[in-house]
């Protein structure tokens, strides 16, 4: 499959190497085939590249790399499209926005992937959690987003 991106130029993917996102994402409902790619300048940053529109690419960061207290609470129900099976790994990612020097992460609509079966959605967690919470994404980190893409590659 040829995707034509703003972000990434031409790229050629397998369908096997997208992750369906059955409700799709909050705001982009219609988007449910997506790429998760490694961002080549930022190793704690990855991508999120619809397969359908090359305009439409989503930074993510592992919240917990960034905030180590950071905790969702998600309902059974809520994670029952990720098929999860008992053991499987369920990776939390958060979505970035701004500009360089002030960007920030919303921590109340984490998106959700199991790896194992190339699924995931995005749920509206805990309340009291930030939609805008600050983001220094130089910061040295142990965890990065760019190991769990090359574990789904």
């Amino acid at each position: 499959m040829r995707i034509d991106t703003q972000r990434f130029g031409t790229l050629q993917l397998q369908t096997d190497q997208l992750f369906l996102f059955p409700q799709g994402l909050i705001g982009m409902e219609s988007l449910r085939h997506w790429a998760l790619l490694p961002d080549q300048e930022n190793p704690s940053v990855a991508w999120l590249q619809s397969a359908s529109r090359g305009d439409r690419a989503i930074a993510l960061i592992s919240p917990r790399a960034f905030f180590s207290d950071y905790r969702v609470r998600i309902s059974r129900r809520e994670l029952g499209c990720l098929h999860l099976k008992p053991g499987a790994e369920l990776y939390v990612m958060t979505t970035v926005s701004g500009h360089v020097g002030k960007l920030s992460t919303n921590l109340r609509s984490p998106i959700l992937v199991n790896l194992s079966r190339r699924l995931g959605c995005q749920v509206i967690a805990d309340a009291s959690q930030p939609i805008q919470q600050p983001l220094s994404i130089s910061s040295q980190r142990k965890q990065t987003v760019a190991d769990l893409v090359r574990r789904a590659a």
